[in-house]
């Protein structure tokens, strides 16, 4: 039996602080000529999922950097406060339809629409019944997979299904996904991930 493909939502959260880049603005660096945030909306674009950008920090200023894209924005007010905000923000944005939500970090530029692509067929291949988490040699990764059944009946029990804590207290509503490399893993927090980052594309274009 082939499974039915599944429609998924991303929820781009991009509203940090940036503490730990040096007083910059992680999101707005650019890689390869455009902002990052722009690199990684892009990417979750091509893999077909329907991208919802949650603002905060410099909003305006992000929103500016993803100009022309098929995105749909929702802004957090409490955005300092922390990522569980941001998330609970972008998942009770979401209208039905969809049957996955992929929560992304919008500073992870190694990934590929490959990558995502593989992530929703892994979940459909699976039933869609649990969370999926990528891990890379026993490293646990994002973005992490969620059945939109599952946040639906936490929404409506006034509860944030798809935060940290739900994930670590409900092992047994979650799956591991073995992924093939370490783009799952790699992401951009501070200035040396930055260079590391760019050195890295420097020798794959060598």
């Amino acid at each position: 039996m082939i499974a039915r493909p599944s429609k998924a939502a991303a929820v781009l959260l991009a509203a940090g602080l940036s503490r730990r880049m040096a007083g910059r603005n992680k999101l707005l660096i650019e890689i390869c000529g455009e902002p990052l945030v722009r690199r990684t909306a892009k990417v979750y674009l091509a893999a077909g999922a329907d991208v919802h950008v949650v603002l905060g920090h410099e909003a305006d200023l992000v929103r500016e950097a993803l100009a022309g894209l098929p995105l749909s924005f929702v802004e957090n007010p409490q955005y300092a406060e922390g990522q569980p905000g941001s998330v609970r923000a972008g998942t009770e944005s979401l209208k039905d339809g969809y049957d996955a939500v992929l929560i992304a970090l919008a500073d992870q530029a190694a990934l590929t629409a490959g990558d995502i692509a593989g992530l929703i067929h892994a979940f459909a291949e699976s039933g869609g019944g649990r969370i999926l988490i990528p891990y890379f040699q026993g490293n646990r990764g994002n973005p992490v997979l969620f059945p939109m059944s599952l946040i639906a009946d936490m929404r409506a029990q006034g509860r944030n299904a798809a935060s940290r804590n739900f994930i670590d207290n409900n092992p047994q509503l979650t799956a591991r996904y073995e992924a093939p490399n370490d783009r799952y893993v790699t992401d951009i927090d501070t200035p040396d991930d930055l260079v590391a980052f760019e050195r890295g594309l420097r020798a794959n274009l060598a």
